[in-house]
């Protein structure tokens, strides 16, 4: 990993910093800066938003456990005319066997998220798979004799989309 000084991002987030009471919340804006990002695929970032509860000066000397908590949020930027992950996408993902794995190519111009891989109706991925754009990822199966393996996509929204690939 990159130190995130190190990291130039072609965004700037308002506020950087904010308090927020207990039972509200806060609206950040994401404002895109001149940049040289591909025009011909989506470029993937990642927004870390960190909570760190008050201190309670009612419970000065009382034992107590406090939590930070960091959610990591992906940051898609897709260009215009590039289009959205849906049912087509699949379409433009291909399966091809390889002994004891299959690679799956991604011919789409977005990075896409497989949650879940079945063989014969039976889970062969222990992790979700980020595939990026024009690209290809291997994974090692155990038993590799389906012809046809069901993989489900996250799509824009978030839903889980369904269909059959037929391995070549």
């Amino acid at each position: 990993t990159i130190a995130p000084e190190k990291i130039q991002v072609p965004f700037i987030l308002t506020p950087p910093v904010s308090r927020v009471a207990g039972g509200s919340g806060q609206q950040l804006k994401i404002r895109k800066m001149p940049n040289n990002l591909p025009h011909n695929k989506e470029s993937l970032f990642y927004l870390n938003v960190l909570d760190i509860p008050p201190n309670n000066p009612q419970n000065a000397g009382k034992n107590k456990i406090k939590l930070a908590l960091q959610n990591r949020i992906k940051l898609l930027w897709r260009p215009s005319g590039i289009a959205p992950v849906d049912k087509k996408s699949f379409s433009q993902l291909n399966i091809k066997k390889k002994n004891n794995a299959i690679s799956i190519n991604n011919e789409t111009a977005n990075w896409i998220t497989i949650t879940t891989i079945k063989a014969q109706n039976v889970k062969v991925n222990n992790e979700s798979i980020l595939l990026p754009p024009f690209s290809n990822n291997d994974i090692t199966l155990k038993n590799n004799h389906a012809s046809e393996y069901e993989l489900t996509v996250v799509d824009d929204y978030g839903n889980n989309i369904h269909s059959k690939i037929a391995a070549r």
